[in-house]
């Protein structure tokens, strides 16, 4: 019996990371051109406090980076490694962080992507780093600030579907 939930629990975490990547890489898509770019602005970035409270999506949004890079006008390296790795930091540094607080979880998870896209522009494009940092940075920290209070109760209802005492803290 033990292992059958088990292989059950295993299962509906990797529909979850599953479909949150589909999700991000869909709205990044559906919301081009202002997801790509100088000026980017990307609602899917919203979804991202989720592993605040479910750290294993921490992959779902490695994975959803990439997928949604793949029709980036700077497809590359760039944005199928560098973006990728630095989504993985910044998830993994707003779970630690954001267990003491959300709000300063997503907020470093902001700083870090915002740090990761202006590097990878100011290379790319060419263009001053300090240029370009403000503005995308800027963006990450609005949609990352206002996606705790509406991925808190996203998380609820996970707890819910997946048979969790809602409130409970996820399992690790």
């Amino acid at each position: 019996m033990a292992r059958t939930v088990t292989v059950k629990h295993s299962t509906v975490r990797l529909a979850e990371i599953g479909v949150v990547a589909a999700a991000y890489a869909a709205l990044t898509y559906l919301l081009a051109p202002a997801s790509y770019g100088p000026l980017q602005f990307r609602l899917a970035e919203s979804l991202k406090p989720l592993v605040i409270w479910e750290p294993h999506l921490i992959l779902a949004f490695v994975l959803g980076n990439f997928l949604s890079n793949l029709p980036s006008p700077f497809v590359g390296p760039w944005e199928l490694v560098w973006m990728p790795f630095a989504n993985l930091v910044g998830a993994w540094a707003c779970w630690r962080v954001g267990r003491i607080n959300a709000y300063l979880g997503a907020g470093l998870y902001a700083l870090i992507i915002g740090s990761a896209v202006a590097t990878m522009l100011s290379v790319l494009l060419r263009a001053p780093f300090r240029a370009l940092f403000p503005p995308i940075t800027a963006s990450e920290v609005i949609l990352l600030l206002l996606g705790v209070p509406v991925m808190y109760p996203v998380h609820l209802a996970l707890q819910r579907l997946t048979g969790q005492r809602p409130g409970a803290p996820a399992a690790r």
